[in-house]
């Protein structure tokens, strides 16, 4: 079960039956630009919120853009322009392409697998798994499959473990170019969406600018030179080996799987604001990971009013879903309180050195109080415990 509480109120009855990426098309007007967010009107009461690096040249108040619907943070649509890529992976999700799944969770007959940020099916009788109680061996894997067969309308499709391992046992792996492997080649075009690099052969694969590095770039000659040797990893091989996409980034660690293995709802962590709007606030967590801090959760805060790009603050973490990849902060403690901007700084320095005996002696020993004392009061046991007088408001 997911651990992602929804931030907004529920969703108006219509945007039930949509899900999470859709390939619906909405006429939206451009009504705001704030840094780097374009806030666009769909239509009465919806609203959505786009990056200006989406845009091929620089957009502009009044102008009409035609959206699709990737989710919703805040009461605000997240939105894709229809000619970007992400919304071309359900059209390119072919029938008979291999491409790498992650496995998320069991359904009573088969699993639910996900795809960059789509979501697949895979019934128990094409996992290749034979006994049920070796089921679960497969959470959290990720695996090759080939598409069986894509319903875009639905945002379906299923896919098959079985046949991959069939192909491979029978040798049949088009020329051993298959998803998760790591090849290498030579940078041989550089577009505003990607580069092209030969991999042998004659061969040709796309990394697109989505793939080449967890954090943003303005343009993929950022990272790559023409004529460059590099290794990426292969995503997905497409119309018999034809088409091969590529990914520079998926050769190093998700910061989705950092930030599970290192942290947890309720943490008090330093963030950096990376740009605000009325909406609230984009933090940085560490690099490649940002989440929102909804203008409910930024402790009286308003951009241009104590709030600004480039602040460094302690937030707590207020929902945290990384099979979603979606993140979410708060700059107040559960009672309302603000978190003082150093106190993330503070808890780590305290947790450091809370073994020493002149901080054991002032820890209160009820489990209750120092349980209290230990998201309260810590920055006056650290105070204490160094000799300095307690801070008051």
């Amino acid at each position: 079960m997911s651990r992602f509480r929804p931030l907004q109120s529920p969703p108006d009855p219509e945007d039930r039956e949509r899900g999470a990426h859709t390939l619906e098309v909405f006429k939206g007007t451009i009504i705001g630009i704030y840094g780097d967010d374009v806030f666009v009107e769909l239509g009465p009461r919806k609203e959505g919120l786009i990056p200006k690096y989406a845009f091929l040249r620089p957009p502009a108040v009044g102008e009409e853009y035609e959206f699709t619907l990737r989710g919703r943070e805040d009461s605000l649509w997240m939105l894709n322009l229809i000619d970007e890529r992400t919304l071309e992976q359900w059209e390119d999700l072919e029938e008979g392409s291999l491409i790498t799944a992650r496995v998320l969770a069991k359904t009573h007959d088969g699993y639910q697998l996900k795809v960059g940020p789509l979501h697949a099916y895979m019934p128990f009788s094409k996992s290749g798994v034979r006994k049920s109680r070796e089921r679960g061996k497969l959470l959290g894997r990720s695996i090759v499959v080939e598409v069986l067969s894509v319903d875009p309308d639905k945002q379906r499709a299923v896919v098959s473990r079985k046949a991959v391992l069939k192909m491979q046992k029978a040798g049949q792996s088009p020329d051993a170019i298959v998803p998760g492997q790591t090849v290498q080649g030579r940078v041989a075009r550089i577009e505003p969406y990607g580069v092209f690099i030969k991999i042998g052969r004659g061969r040709e694969g796309l990394c697109h600018i989505s793939n080449m590095s967890v954090e943003r770039l303005k343009h993929p000659s950022d990272m790559v030179k023409l004529g460059e040797v590099i290794e990426a990893r292969v995503i997905h091989v497409r119309a018999g080996g034809k088409r091969i996409g590529l990914g520079l980034k998926q050769l190093h660690e998700s910061p989705w799987a950092r930030v599970e293995r290192e942290n947890w709802e309720g943490q008090i962590v330093p963030i950096e604001i990376v740009r605000t709007g009325s909406y609230g606030a984009v933090a940085r967590l560490f690099p490649g990971l940002e989440g929102i801090v909804p203008i409910s959760e930024c402790a009286g805060l308003k951009p241009r009013q104590g709030l600004a790009a480039g602040d460094k603050r302690s937030a707590r973490i207020l929902d945290l879903d990384p099979d979603e990849e979606r993140i979410a902060f708060s700059l107040q403690h559960p009672g309302g309180g603000p978190i003082h901007p150093d106190e993330a700084e503070t808890i780590a320095q305290f947790e450091s050195i809370k073994e020493l005996p002149e901080i054991q002696r002032i820890i209160p020993q009820r489990p209750e109080a120092r349980e209290a004392g230990a998201s309260t009061n810590v920055g006056d046991l650290l105070r204490r415990a160094l000799g300095q007088t307690p801070k008051r408001d």
